[in-house]
């Protein structure tokens, strides 16, 4: 296939987010453009790592009510979501994450200090629903400890963070929660 050569630098995890981003807007284009075999690198890209990993921390009670808690269906489908399109911001933010970032579910515990953290899981892959909307696939951990730390950052549903912000900002407690 003409292709072969790009999807294996893609499958490498050598690329970064903004290259993967790239070279995927060109094979939409071409795509677009009648070359079907660009739908290959797409679909190679869904399921790349990239070279620089992020840390996800999502919330999973649309209102912040743990009434209306999603993570229960995400853990037994093996997915992940965002469905409040109308939040671009978020929805943009969600679409940067890739096969191999961390998914760390959270709940805002004391408004602007603490958060607590119910589960954790590792993008396996990038699909679309029936109406093409973005979900992850997940690998989720069978840990179902609870914990409480410090809230990194802003208050959103959706929250990216790098492993190096993380790495300085968490306690000692959040590692351990995260090995067992």
């Amino acid at each position: 296939m003409k292709y072969d050569k790009i999807i294996e630098k893609i499958n490498s995890k050598t690329l970064s987010r903004a290259e993967l981003s790239k070279i995927k807007q060109n094979a939409e284009l071409k795509n677009r453009q009648g070359d079907t075999d660009a739908i290959h690198v797409i679909n190679a890209i869904h399921q790349a790592t990239p070279a620089d990993a992020y840390i996800l921390f999502m919330g999973f009670c649309p209102s912040a009510d743990i009434h209306n808690r999603l993570d229960i269906e995400w853990r037994q489908k093996g997915i992940c979501r965002f469905d409040f399109l109308e939040s671009e911001h978020q929805a943009a933010r969600f679409n940067t994450i890739c096969a191999g970032d961390l998914v760390i579910l959270k709940k805002r515990e004391q408004f602007g200090k603490t958060m607590k953290l119910y589960g954790h899981g590792r993008v396996t892959g990038v699909a679309y629903d029936k109406d093409n909307i973005r979900y992850l696939t997940m690998n989720w951990s069978e840990q179902d400890k609870v914990i409480e730390v410090p809230l990194i950052g802003c208050n959103s549903t959706v929250d990216v963070k790098s492993i190096e912000l993380v790495e300085n900002e968490m306690p000692n407690e959040f590692y351990e929660w995260l090995n067992t």
